[in-house]
C-alpha cells in the first residue's frame, strides 16, 4: 500500500516529502500530485522503488495448424 510521508524541518521550514510503496515512474506521478498540492520539497531523490520495474511473465503459445 502506498505511503506519503511529510516532514517539516523547524529551524528552516523546508519540506521533505517521501513516497513509498509504489514502483516504477508511478512514484514520480504521485509526487507531482502532491507537490502540486502542497509545493515543492527542499530536495528530490529516487529511491530504490523507482527504478524497480514490475515483474512481467512472458508466455508464448503455439497454434497448431490443422
Amino acid at each position: 500500500m502506498p505511503e506519503i510521508e511529510f516532514t517539516i524541518k523547524e529551524e528552516t521550514g523546508e519540506m521533505e516529502l517521501r513516497v513509498e510503496g509504489v514502483q516504477g515512474p508511478a512514484c514520480a506521478d504521485i509526487s507531482k500530485l502532491v507537490t502540486d498540492l502542497v509545493g515543492s520539497p527542499a530536495r528530490e531523490e529516487n529511491t530504490k522503488e523507482y527504478y524497480a520495474r514490475p515483474q512481467t511473465t512472458r508466455r508464448v503459445q503455439q497454434q497448431n495448424k490443422s
